[in-house]
């Protein structure tokens, strides 16, 4: 019937010339098998002779008897023919054989779209959802992904099952790493290490050598440090010992070039380790700290500093090239290229061999793992991943709901991805985004249904969408619509609507809508998305005039935001200010530490000043009037005129780090040891040291008119009054550690508040009097904000005003999915989510 359709018909012409065209372009691959000759057959009756029925029946045979280069060729050859009879249902099938052997990126793209062209279903790409019996203690990364159960059974995962490796390890037993020819572990007492070969679970070799720190095992060959020294050894019982000390540097696991183990070291430098040896083959030396280590083929790729370098192993001592960078979480190969991934969520793609920029993107990732050949899933915290191809541009998106627990596990039929240490979702393999997902159709016609207000309707889709695609924005957004409409209790209404803005962090156009609705289920004046990196979970807010500003260390970027509609209205570089800089601010200035300079920015002229260096790294400031107070760790102290950002004073008071409190003409310093000292703020001499010391580790000081208060490490309050210095401070004992302390005027008298570990908030008067306490909870700094006789602070999810009067709470905003420490400004509450949510209330 074939051979008379292809007789027959007029396009036979025009697809001889297609086939010798797809023939041309994958002639590399397409007859590299052992039956090669077989199919150059196959194709040559169908070609010249016409015999397509014969070229179906030896094709047919190629793809049961062949290898795997056969089969791809004989699957592709045959969703081809079937293609041109129209016989859509079996060109799909075959095009899908195809695709699961082929291992050229171009045939694969080429086949997903055959595959979309030829069926009309959209695509489930969550396939199945494998549930595991016991907890996983253990993944263990490669080709065929291992896993340790809780139980000590070892498996890995194929043909979407898991499948126990005859190997068990005894509970009591440390394993270190299993691989595909077996599993090195040490006994109970860690002083012994064992290989155990899969092949033969009865053999064991044995080594003697106790307390592993560090252990790696890469083609054969293993390395262990320990406190003593570091051992080589391989599946024969061979060991060798090397007297160095490396127990202070870090065994690069998984890493390994000619013959060599990589070692990171406090000296800024990588040792290559020979795994014959166990000599030094040689160094590669850095002027900064060697952050990330990546071997990709014969290149060396490292971060240090700022900086990518690579290194080519022909010639180690020279860098090959070298390109600024930001924070890098992640370096990897992909398409044999280098791609990366900083905090920003940046990500940029390299040429191998010269560096050069192919491409870059920005997307709400935090990790970035291969998928589908020739793809790259960028994989948020909120379990979202966009998919791109091989110049980085978008080819499908997709929410799992939660972030995976470790590297996806590729395979021809699925790609294995466990979210939890009880669930592995195995999804297609071979999705390239052609074809609709089945969970975005299943929403389209939910939205559909929402428009025309058939809410009785809707419930039943949402179930399925979930089923297919957990995370689906769309859907847990109208779950959250629905039950305000049915006015369901409040608890199921926040959970749902918390889990909604979750969702759609990182999907704009979806954010903004569920944002709109949700601001107003909530009475804020708005709530909208914050552009900073995902890394930075719990941003602190600061604020000036019209304008809110935000510290993103992870992008180190100043951002400023519209506070009247929470709009971007832009950012700054500040500089590399690591994870956790000095700020400070009021309502002209902010002040951020970058290593041994401060750098003022002045919100009225809305620039950075010219930076100043410090000659320690930076402790705490302190603002006052026109100047601004540097102390720094090795006990410096420096006087700041912020009117023309220029040194009045400098001078060293003690030698470690020191509080600093401006108290009417005079400044009271305090080191970590209670030693407390009284500065001349005109020219920075001594007045006076105190002969009282607070024998106590000082973690805090703040003082308003007469009132000096310190914290200690001790969990005590002491209080100092100024003008009565010949008495001893008042002391108040704690139950729990102080984690915040402020003090501040209500109605002309001296209090302070306090927050405890145990979310306990305190008010004292200024001598010491408790005046009421009240229970918190959930809050992310437990630091109060005082304003209008009230103390505001965030609840986990929700933020309440308690009265300064009697301590009970007067106000609650509901804050479903998270609220951070709150800050107000124009008689309006602003706080940023855990989620990189700004919301913004009335008051």
């Amino acid at each position: 019937m074939l051979n008379s359709w292809f007789n027959r018909s007029n396009a036979y012409k025009a697809w001889i010339l297609t086939i010798l065209v797809l023939c041309s372009l994958f002639s590399g691959q397409a007859f590299a098998g052992k039956m090669a000759s077989q199919l150059q057959e196959a194709i040559y009756l169908f070609e010249m002779k016409g015999e397509a029925g014969e070229a179906i029946r030896l094709l047919e045979k190629i793809s049961r008897q062949g290898d795997d280069d056969d089969k791809e060729s004989a699957f592709f050859y045959l969703g081809k023919i079937y293609d041109l009879a129209n016989n859509k249902a079996q060109a799909n099938h075959y095009y899908g054989r195809s695709q699961a052997f082929t291992q050229t990126t171009s045939k694969a793209y080429w086949l997903a779209g055959r595959d979309a062209a030829t069926t009309y279903s959209p695509e489930r790409l969550l396939q199945k959802i494998i549930t595991l019996k016991s907890p996983i203690r253990k993944f263990f990364d490669g080709k065929n992904a291992n896993i340790l159960f809780e139980n000590g059974h070892i498996a890995k995962i194929e043909n979407g099952k898991v499948v126990e490796i005859a190997s068990k390890l005894d509970e009591s037993s440390h394993l270190l790493q299993i691989d595909s020819d077996g599993m090195w572990y040490q006994n109970a007492t860690r002083d012994s290490l064992f290989f155990k070969p899969h092949n033969s679970p009865n053999q064991e070799i044995s080594y003697a050598v106790k307390n592993i720190n560090q252990f790696t095992a890469i083609n054969g060959n293993a390395i262990a440090i320990t406190d003593k020294g570091f051992y080589i050894f391989d599946r024969k019982g061979t060991i060798i010992k090397n007297n160095t000390d490396y127990s202070s540097c870090q065994l690069q696991n998984n890493q390994f070039i000619n013959d060599n183990f990589i070692i990171n070291c406090t000296d800024n430098a990588l040792h290559f380790i020979s795994a014959s040896s166990a000599t030094e083959a040689f160094t590669i030396a850095q002027y900064d700290i060697i952050q990330k280590v990546f071997i990709y083929k014969d290149y060396i790729y490292l971060i240090s500093g700022n900086a990518l370098f690579c290194y080519s192993l022909q010639d180690p001592q020279k860098t090959l090239w070298r390109v600024e960078v930001g924070n890098v979480e992640s370096i990897q190969a992909f398409e044999n290229n280098i791609v990366t991934l900083e905090a920003s969520g940046k990500i940029t793609l390299y040429d191998q061999a010269s560096g050069t920029v192919l491409s870059t993107v920005r997307a709400n990732a935090s990790n970035m793992y291969t998928l589908a050949r020739g793809t790259l899933g960028l994989f948020s915290n909120e379990g979202s991943v966009i998919t791109v191809d091989t110049l980085l541009r978008p080819l499908w998106g997709f929410n799992f709901a939660k972030p995976p627990m470790t590297h996806p596990i590729i395979k021809r039929r699925y790609i294995y991805v466990p979210f939890s240490n009880r669930k592995i979702f195995a999804i297609d393999a071979h999705y390239y985004g052609q074809r609709p997902l089945y969970s975005s159709k299943l929403a389209s016609q939910a939205v559909h249904l929402a428009k025309q207000k058939k809410w009785d309707k809707i419930p039943p889709y949402l179930e399925s969408i979930i089923e297919n695609e957990p995370g689906n924005a769309e859907a847990h957004f109208l779950k959250a619509f629905n039950l305000e409409i049915k006015d369901a209790p409040e608890k199921d209404r926040q959970k749902a609507w918390a889990e909604a803005v979750r969702l759609s962090t990182g999907s704009p156009q979806i954010a903004r809508i569920v944002l709109k609705y949700y601001s107003k289920v909530i009475g804020a004046n708005y709530a909208s998305q914050l552009n900073i990196s995902p890394k930075t979970i719990y941003p602190q807010l600061l604020g000036s005039k019209k304008n809110l500003y935000m510290v993103d260390p992870a992008t180190e970027q100043l951002i400023c935001i519209n506070a009247e509609n929470g709009k971007q209205r832009w950012s700054k570089y500040i500089g590399k200010i690591g994870n956790a800089p000095v700020i400070q601010s009021d309502e002209n200035t902010i002040v951020i530490s970058t290593g041994y300079q401060m750098n003022i920015y002045d919100m009225n002229k809305e620039t950075f000043n010219k930076p100043l260096q410090l000659p320690g790294k930076a402790f705490s400031f302190t603002i006052s009037g026109d100047y601004i107070y540097a102390s720094t760790w090795n006990g410096f102290l420096l006087k700041i005129s912020r009117v023309n950002n220029s040194l009045v004073w400098s001078r060293k008071v003690y030698s470690m780090p020191f509080h600093v409190v401006k108290m009417n003409k005079f400044l009271q310093l305090c080191n970590l040891d209670g030693e407390l000292m009284r500065i001349n703020d005109d020219n920075g001499l001594t007045i006076e040291k105190s002969t009282y010391k607070v024998q106590v580790n000082i973690t805090a000081m703040e003082g308003i008119d007469s009132t000096l208060v310190l914290v200690s490490s001790t969990n005590k309050l002491f209080l100092q009054n100024t003008k009565r210095k010949e008495f001893s401070p008042t002391q108040v004992l704690m139950e729990n550690p102080i984690v915040s302390m402020q003090v501040f005027k209500d109605q002309g008298e001296d209090k302070i508040i306090i927050s405890l570990s145990d979310q306990s908030i305190f008010l004292y008067s200024s001598i010491g009097t408790p005046l009421w306490k009240y229970q918190g909870k959930k809050s992310t700094f437990s630091k109060p904000f005082i304003y209008d006789g009230k103390a505001w602070i965030d609840q986990g999810n929700e933020i309440i005003a308690i009265s300064i009067k009697n301590g009970k709470v007067v106000k609650t905003f509901n804050t479903p999915g998270g609220a951070g420490t709150p800050l107000i400004l124009n008689h309006t509450l602003f706080s940023a989510s855990p989620k990189r949510v700004l919301y913004a209330f009335p008051l």
